[in-house]
């Protein structure tokens, strides 16, 4: 399944409207910004502004970013550690290196314009920058559903008006699923998934099933006998919605929260 993908080109660093689909938490937008900055400046720019520097995940998503130049969100610590997306820490399990790449003592990827193919480069040099806006991710690691709360609630979060506070307003938290097209959209994301369920925002608190946004369950689809107190969307079975254990590990869907929260 290929992600929907939307590209706005920014020339003077002004946000881009986004594109309207029939589910609420899709499509992936990306940003292009035609600017100079190094890799680290280039995140921190997409943290704030967007999600963070944009994630590739499959041949068919490369081949959307054919016409685009620039920082991508892969990089590695040193010339002997695994290579990783900026997004979530996650290591890539799809690159596309020109030949003779990637180089050594050069720790972050950038591309080029009508190339599907990858360069690696010094990652304090100034090149332009691809971001990316995702209102629905799917994080392939396995957390608990404890630990999947923390690591949504850490992604695109911005300090309060106070830039001394400590105060971390999250923008992220895992997924709620109320309506029918983004259930269907989320299942459809689901078989991207590395586990046979992913984690929702889905939890048993009292003798009712909340997300964690404070939305009751509205409806029946999840089994009335509780196997665990923590939400898992199936990505195969009859029913949409599972119970299981919050000590289990699981891949996770993160989702941008309503701007109202």
């Amino acid at each position: 399944m290929m992600r929907t993908i939307c590209i706005f080109v920014c020339l003077l660093l002004v946000l881009p409207l986004v594109c309207v689909q029939q589910s609420s938490l899709g499509p992936v937008n990306i940003i292009y910004y035609n600017k100079g900055m190094t890799w680290k400046d280039a995140q921190s720019f997409c943290r704030e502004k967007h999600i963070d520097l944009v994630t590739i995940k499959d041949e068919n998503e490369n081949q959307a970013f054919f016409e685009s130049t620039g920082w991508l969100g892969l990089y590695r610590e040193n010339s002997n550690s695994p290579w990783k997306w900026s997004r979530g820490d996650e290591n890539a399990t799809f690159i596309s290196w020109a030949n003779n790449e990637p180089q050594d003592y050069e720790h972050c990827a950038r591309k080029w314009s009508k190339t599907s193919k990858w360069i690696n480069d010094r990652c304090e040099d100034h090149h332009t920058f691809l971001c990316s806006d995702e209102k629905l991710v799917l994080v392939m690691e396995n957390k608990t559903w404890e630990e999947a709360l923390e690591h949504c609630r850490s992604l695109g979060g911005v300090d309060s008006v106070d830039p001394a506070s400590k105060v971390w307003m999250h923008s992220y938290d895992l997924a709620t699923l109320i309506t029918e097209d983004d259930r269907n959209y989320a299942r459809e994301r689901a078989q991207q998934a590395t586990t046979d369920e992913v984690w929702t925002g889905l939890r048993y608190l009292g003798d009712k099933w909340f997300w964690v946004g404070g939305e009751s369950m509205q409806d029946q689809d999840i089994p009335s006998c509780l196997a665990g107190r923590c939400g898992v969307l199936e990505k195969s079975n009859t029913t949409l919605f599972g119970t299981r254990d919050c000590s289990q590990r699981r891949n996770f869907f993160c989702y941008k929260r309503p701007s109202n929260y």
